[in-house]
This record gives C-alpha cells, structure tokens and sequence, in this order.
C-alpha cells in the first residue's frame, strides 16, 4: 500500500535552484492552509505566514539571510514568524508549521528549502511584521530548475532507535 505522506518524507530534498515560473495560487495555498492545519501547544497557533512573490522582495529576502541568497530567483517565499510571547512553544510550533509546508510543497512538486533560524529581526524590520514576533525562517519555494535525485546519507535506522530504554535494539 502506498502512502504519500511517506513518500514525500522518505524524498525530499532541498531546493536551492528553481525554475523561472510562477507557483500557481492553489498550489502555493495548500502549502499554506497545511502550516495553518498543523497541530500546536495547546492550540495556540502562534505563527503568522507573510507570503512574498513580488520580485524586489524575493531579491531583499535574498540579501537579508545569509543562508538564503537564492531565494532572490525563487517564485515566491514564506516568512515564518512566531509570537515572541509564546516562547520554546512558539517556536516549537513555528518549526512544526514550516515541515508541513515543506512536505506538502514537495508532494506538489515545488521545491523548497529552510533559510535562517531567528535572528532575522533585518527580516522583520524590512517586511513589517510586527515587534511582537520572531521571524524564525524564510521559506522560499519554486520548480526545481532540474531533477532532483539522490540517496540522503542517514544513519542507520538501528543507530537512531532504540527499544524500551537508550541502546536496546530495536527488533
């Protein structure tokens, strides 16, 4: 039996090339109705998504996270940012958001990658977003400029899961 949320799991791959064409508006809102479906501390929902597709903002972005020059030539990007009130929660939570988004965006087709971890306080100035939040990440998304393919270099499951206590084998 096929599973595609496994599937998506056991594929994805970051993206730091894309295509010169636009995500369309339904693909690019299913990846963000799943960061607002995903689950948080007692619901608090704590994130806030600011969509950017307007290329001088994507080439800002680009110039603002050292981790992420290519977003400047994605098709569109996700600013993650989460209530400061909130904490290790928010951030928790934040994070859990940006996976979501990155699974769905892989399962339809658009690539994406994790820019930035906090500290983007150029990020939050420049865009607007408000004091009261932490900008977490920048999420930018487009088509793959070419194939991606490749074996992910994982441990062994073995070496990363253990049974009933630290160092039991599993099985």
């Amino acid at each position: 039996m096929s599973n595609e949320v496994f599937e998506a799991a056991r594929t994805i791959l970051a993206v730091r090339e894309f295509e010169e064409r636009p995500v369309p508006d339904d693909v690019l809102g299913r990846i963000l109705e799943a960061g607002r479906l995903t689950a948080s501390a007692r619901n608090g929902q704590p994130w806030h998504f600011v969509v950017v597709r307007e290329r001088d903002g994507l080439r800002k972005l680009g110039s603002l996270v050292r981790t992420g020059p290519y977003t400047a030539n994605a098709a569109a990007a996700i600013i993650v940012a989460y209530e400061k009130s909130t904490g290790q929660y928010g951030l928790s939570d934040a994070s859990r958001a940006i996976q979501t988004m990155l699974l769905v965006a892989w399962g339809e087709g658009v690539g994406s990658n994790w820019t930035g971890f906090g500290g983007l306080e150029n990020v939050r100035e420049e865009f607007a977003i408000p004091e009261a939040y932490d900008v977490l990440a920048v999420v930018p998304l487009g088509y793959p400029r070419r194939k991606i393919s490749g074996k992910k270099k994982r441990k062994p499951l073995s070496e990363v899961v253990s049974a009933e206590r630290f160092g039991q084998p599993v099985g």
